[in-house]
């Protein structure tokens, strides 16, 4: 006979069965009626008792690992355990030029200083917005009186930051008190944060402390500041003890934190920017701002996802850069507002394998231009130089995006449904449209026709079964009325030579005065051009692809033009396995909508 107490469930009304099978199978209760006694009132409280205990006792576990944890306060309070300060919100920043024109003006100065603070309005959706310098800038006279503001390298950009500038004092007690400073401001961008300690309260001298993210080595002496996410949303500045993380203000000093409140990517998107006059000898004169690039980079603060995901692969890096993931990991730490996606991986593992290098491939926000994208390749140069290994090399890579054409044919029976047949071929390409856009687009998503055709099948029940023709597409950007030679690397082996269909097949383009198109011959790897009219052979070979490699050479291609408005030629290839195609390294997958259909074929059909 069980004597004890079934503890498999939480749920309330199981916990009083198993109290009450418990209890009859005491002698003393063999015979008695539980729902009809007052003792029922009794188990009622004993099962509501245990199942809040049990609730709360699963709910403090679950709190107590990043894996699990659901409250913010959680998740950030165990991600600083491993070392993980999560990012606060970000600023939008945007690229201008700043002159003066001067020209004609009596005693002009030959050098004008622009200093940080300087403030740029600006508006995104009818919102406005204020921008301002975090740094200083100086212009000189060109002789002409044009006075053009660069930085401290000789920089003609000039960066606003979107925000609020806000200042924050705090006064340091006795050590005994153990002082706690927060900022009271969840829309701080802590990057932003300029800390200085006085001597004194009245003090003029002071030292700057710099954010410990930044340290590559720290001693007794060293001067770094920690500010950090509260549990209660708002920020803490914390300093080291005098011997592991550098030296804390002492009793009598003043703190005083600067720092911009920003409304995050709200900000985003921001073209054109106007500033109050230039007073030069107490006159004003127009400051003509010219817009550079548009704000960028405003963000929010990282989400629990984000925390969750990011946090062990920093603590695993330790703040140095040794293994692929340490880079993919300091460089998001650094950069993370502009990138979608980033891939690193080792000289190794390369197609071409390269030892003591290491590659990294970022996918960067759309807004984000070439001019931003070549700065920060060069700062993380920079952070390279810092933390990585001295015997390792990084190198760029490119993302390398391949296109998915699909053509989905799908049985219909009409008569299962109350809807039209262009209501439901309209909803199938609405449904791959949607799939396309969810799973792929980013490193190492992979496509998948069985998990495409599922959610066609199970659009509506008038749709029996569907099917689909996959390819792949490369796109290259052809030298007009130039021989050329073209190199093109798919992710996946290309399927064999076929008899009867072509594997490989191009966009139309004109090839002396012919609409053409590139085609291999039937049953071999050679690649013809051909007429797109008639089928001729206009030239007989020009390059060959490799099947097993999943490469295709081009060579000595000469276009005059490309048809279809646009300024590249797409090269389309049967994968020898339609049904998933898997990027490496660098490969991206995308979808051409554009070269897609669905088709569908009416049957009488009802399973």
């Amino acid at each position: 006979m069980a004597t004890t107490i079934l503890s498999t469930a939480l749920d309330f009304n199981n916990i009083k069965n198993n109290l009450k099978i418990y209890l009859q199978q005491q002698p003393e209760y063999a015979d008695y009626d539980f729902e009809a006694a007052g003792l029922s009132n009794i188990l009622d409280v004993l099962a509501y008792n245990t199942h809040i205990n049990g609730l709360i006792a699963n709910f403090a576990t679950n709190e107590s690992f990043l894996g699990t944890a659901q409250l913010r306060s959680s998740v950030v309070s165990l991600a600083e355990g491993i070392g993980y300060i999560p990012d606060s919100k970000m600023s939008a920043r945007a690229t201008i030029t700043l002159t003066v024109n001067l020209s004609g003006v009596a005693g002009r100065p030959s050098l004008l200083s622009l200093p940080s603070g300087r403030t740029f309005t600006s508006s995104v959706d009818d919102v406005a917005y204020t921008f301002q310098t975090i740094e200083s800038y100086t212009a000189q006279d060109d002789g002409t009186g044009l006075y053009r503001f660069t930085d401290n390298n000789g920089t003609t950009n000039v960066i606003v930051y979107e925000g609020a500038l806000k200042t924050k004092t705090f006064y340091v007690g006795p050590f005994s008190e153990n002082d706690v400073y927060i900022i009271p401001d969840i829309n701080i961008d802590a990057n932003t944060a300029t800390v200085n300690v006085y001597d004194t309260a009245t003090s003029n001298t002071f030292a700057t402390y710099t954010n410990i993210l930044s340290a590559t080595s720290i001693s007794a002496n060293s001067t770094y500041y920690i500010l950090k996410e509260a549990p209660n949303g708002f920020y803490e500045l914390s300093f080291g003890d005098g011997v592991n993380l550098g030296k804390a203000p002492v009793a009598g000093n003043k703190i005083v934190v600067n720092y911009l409140s920003t409304n995050g990517s709200d900000a985003n998107g921001a073209t054109t920017f106007a500033s109050t006059a230039f007073i030069v000898n107490a006159v004003g004169y127009p400051l003509t701002v010219t817009t550079v690039s548009k704000s960028i980079g405003g963000d929010i603060s990282e989400s629990i996802e984000s925390i969750r995901k990011n946090a062990p692969f920093q603590y695993a890096t330790q703040n140095r850069m040794v293994t692929a993931a340490d880079y993919t990991s300091l460089i998001l730490r650094n950069f993370s507002q502009f990138i979608q996606d980033i891939k690193s991986w080792g000289g190794e593992e390369n197609t071409e394998p390269k030892f003591g290098t290491i590659f990294t491939s970022i996918l960067f926000e759309d807004d984000v231009n070439a001019t931003l994208q070549a700065s920060i390749k060069t700062q993380t140069e920079s952070l390279v130089d810092q933390l990585g290994i001295v015997s390792f090399n990084i190198e760029y890579a490119d993302p390398v995006e391949t296109y998915i054409e699909t053509n989905v044919y799908f049985q219909v029976n009409p008569k299962l449904t109350t809807l039209s047949l262009n209501t439901l071929e309209n909803q199938v390409n609405s449904t791959i449209a949607t799939y396309f856009s969810n799973t792929i687009g980013l490193f190492d998503q992979s496509f998948r026709r069985s998990n495409l055709l599922a959610l066609v099948d199970d659009i509506s029940p008038a749709i029996l079964s569907s099917t689909a023709d996959i390819k792949m597409q490369q796109r290259f950007i052809p030298s007009l009325n130039t021989y050329a030679n073209y190199n093109l690397r798919f992710p996946t082996s290309i399927a064999i030579p076929d008899r009867d269909t072509p594997v490989i097949t191009s966009s139309l383009f004109t090839f002396n005065s012919t609409l053409a198109k590139i085609q291999n011959k039937l049953g071999s790897t050679t690649l013809q051009v051909i007429s797109a009219g008639t089928g001729t052979v206009l030239v007989d070979s020009v390059g060959s692809y490799n099947a097993t490699s999943g490469t295709v050479n081009i060579v000595a291609l000469n276009p005059s033009n490309v048809v279809g408005g646009v300024n590249y030629i797409k090269l389309s290839a049967i994968p020898t396995n339609s049904s998933a195609v898997t990027p490496q390294r660098n490969d991206v997958l995308k979808f051409d909508q554009e070269a897609s259909f669905a088709s569908p074929e009416i049957v009488s059909a009802t399973n």
